[in-house]
């Protein structure tokens, strides 16, 4: 009993692992596509479907769980829209691929059983003896020669007929004598698995692969290699930056130490791992906590392995989750209490694992003969759908044949109208196209144009105020000028290069010029930027809108006062459209006519045709609005600019 008890926990314990590799493998091996990008069955023009399905087969390993699950949805549907699809086995692959090992899943065994296979599709026939066999392996329980038997003569076929999908028979072999506790066979077959996968070179296939020739290292005489392999698990899980596989490999470590003597540092890296499954709401079941358990026992602290096999039955059962096997639960507690010396305790939970035991036996031979009948249903029901399909297909292909003809030419007719009107159809796109590209490219071109008239205008006046401070022998007021004028001239050939900048960089701009124009007026105005909630680096703004009415306002409102002028220019966005307003506290436009005509400038007009090139000629869209003479007595100047809110990573 005791040594039944002993084989059944390491068995468990080694095939928790192996079941935790597998399951994160198999849902990213066989159901994803190129993770550079979102995957699509688009992507795949102009082949067929079972040719798509039979890629992402093939190549899913190197991509993400989340692109799998996409791809596979949409195969299905794809699959679901044809009528014969349950007679293809690529569909009942996606399907039976994505379940672990010893389904029971009658109704898929079934359909599977009865698709037609031709001699000359190798890898469609090694998928269908795949599926089945799948059903029949079992990852957590010892195999029966039979199935082992039966696998290995099929792979035998599978590689005779040089089909792509030898590597899953390695594969599931390996599996197969790792749970039968054959580690040298298993080392055997894990090794053809790299040989034979399209994908072995891939950082995710290697880190797979490490993590399972660690744990048949592991249990092999002398450990060979296992410490290197634990080394090349952990290098690569941080290199694709997966956290569970990184936490895996320190579990995976801990089994290590514990081999090797070092107890105390297997349970400090082992709390490393069960912190992080606590952390992530993942340790919730019994056997997290029972392992932990394991290896304080194997430190000489029953209390603690007490304590967390308690903790985790108490979780189970809170959780409602049935622990089917609790022989090595019970070991470990009737281990804990005879070292603490508490022999009656021991002893009580010694006698609840014998009884656990005859339990677990009893409810595998219901199980069993509960299995048996089913299938037998289950193969009656399916016998008998059978038949009433064979005679529904052959009334049916009677009356399909005598439509053929009919359908033919209907089709072939369609195809021809709908060539002819394809290509006339395509021939009026492109001259359509070629028109809109050559009116783009005048638009484009207009836009620079009237952008570039802007820079003599602004450089002729920057010379004469220039020239206002030399001839009144202000030499060091003229080179500071002359240095801010620089930098003005250096900011306008660099923005105007293009057609939208960040807003930053236009306000960076506009304190250059306003700073210019305050050194020529002794600061005689003060001068405010608001920019709001706005994100200054992503938000794109024609370069040298705002500069002009800048200008302006200096020039005709705030130059004529005797008080401290003050300009103001503010940006924010509402429903999605960013406004600009410039506003100063001037003269206004009443007392002067001419003032009015000189608002009215050109750089003015050149702002508003630019506009229009950009965003068009809607004024409820994109525009101006001049508000002269809007302050209490009849002062002030305010422009407000709008168009619609243009963002850097749109």
């Amino acid at each position: 009993m005791k040594e039944y008890c002993l084989k059944t926990g390491r068995l468990l314990k080694l095939n928790r692992i192996w079941s935790i590799i597998f399951c994160i493998y198999f849902l990213t091996i066989f159901v994803s596509c190129d993770s550079s990008q979102k995957p699509t069955i688009s992507k795949h023009a102009g082949l067929t479907l079972d040719s798509v399905a039979k890629h992402h087969l093939l190549s899913s390993i190197i991509n993400s769980t989340q692109d799998n699950n996409r791809i596979r949805d949409s195969l299905f549907v794809e699959y679901e829209k044809s009528a014969n699809f349950n007679k293809n086995i690529y569909y009942w692959a996606l399907k039976a691929l994505n379940l672990p090992f010893g389904f029971k899943d009658d109704s898929l065994i079934s359909s599977v059983n009865n698709i037609y296979i031709l001699p000359k599709q190798v890898d469609e026939w090694a998928l269908k003896k795949y599926v089945l066999l799948k059903s029949k392996a079992d990852h957590t329980d010892i195999n029966s020669s039979e199935v082992t038997k039966e696998l290995m003569n099929t792979r035998s076929q599978v590689e005779k007929s040089k089909s792509v999908f030898l590597f899953l028979y390695d594969n599931m072999l390996a599996m197969i004598f790792y749970t039968n506790q054959d580690s040298e066979n298993s080392l055997r077959y894990i090794k053809l698995f790299r040989q034979n996968h399209p994908y072995a070179t891939s950082a995710r296939f290697l880190q797979m692969y490490y993590d399972i020739r660690f744990m048949i290292s592991l249990d092999l005489d002398g450990t060979p290699g296992a410490e290197t392999y634990l080394d090349s698990c952990q290098a690569l899980a941080r290199e694709l930056d997966d956290t569970m596989a990184l936490m895996r490999s320190i579990d995976f470590e801990s089994q290590w130490l514990k081999k090797q003597g070092k107890t105390k540092e297997a349970v400090d890296r082992h709390r490393i791992y069960f912190n992080y499954l606590t952390k992530t709401k993942e340790n919730t079941a019994l056997k997290q906590y029972n392992n932990f358990a394991d290896l304080f026992l194997a430190n000489n602290q029953p209390d603690s392995a007490i304590l967390y096999v308690k903790r985790g039955m108490e979780i189970a059962r809170k959780n409602k989750k049935e622990t089917k096997d609790m022989t090595s639960v019970l070991d470990i507690l009737s281990k804990s209490y005879e070292k603490k010396g508490d022999y009656k305790q021991a002893y009580l939970y010694g006698r609840k694992q014998y009884e656990a035991y005859l339990q677990a036996t009893e409810v595998m031979q219901k199980t069993a003969i509960a299995d048996i009948t089913a299938r037998y249903d289950a193969q009656k029901k399916d016998e008998a759908i059978r038949s009433l399909q064979e005679n529904n297909d052959l009334n049916s292909k009677f009356i399909t044949q005598q439509r053929w003809t009919f359908i033919i030419f209907i089709i072939l007719t369609i195809f021809i109208v709908f060539f002819v009107f394809s290509s006339y159809k395509q021939k009026l796109f492109k001259a359509e196209h070629d028109k809109l590209l050559l009116q783009h490219k005048q638009l484009v071109l207009e836009q620079k144009n009237r952008q570039n008239q802007l820079n003599p205008h602004f450089i002729y006046n920057s010379i004469a105020n220039l020239q206002g401070l030399i001839s009144t022998d202000k030499k060091l007021e003229a080179n500071k000028y002359l240095v801010t004028l620089t930098k003005v001239i250096r900011d306008m050939l660099e923005l105007n290069r293009k057609d939208f900048i960040p807003l930053e960089k236009e306000i960076d701009s506009l304190n250059n010029y306003v700073n210019l124009q305050q050194m020529r007026f002794n600061h005689s105005f003060e001068y405010h930027v608001e920019t709001g909630d706005l994100d200054l680096d992503n938000t794109l703004i024609p370069p040298m809108l705002v500069q002009p009415f800048l200008e302006n306002a200096i020039e005709h409102g705030l130059m004529s006062l005797e008080d401290k002028g003050c300009l103001q220019v503010r940006f924010y966005q509402t429903k999605g459209t960013l406004h600009i307003e410039i506003t100063d506290n001037g003269v206004g436009v009443a007392e002067n006519s001419q003032i009015k005509k000189k608002k009215e400038s050109l750089s003015q007009v050149i702002t508003e045709e630019r506009i229009e090139l950009l965003f068009g000629k809607d004024k409820h869209v994109a525009g101006m609005r001049k508000h002269p003479n809007f302050k209490h007595g009849g002062t002030g100047y305010q422009v407000e600019i709008y168009f619609p809110l243009t963002l850097n990573f749109d």
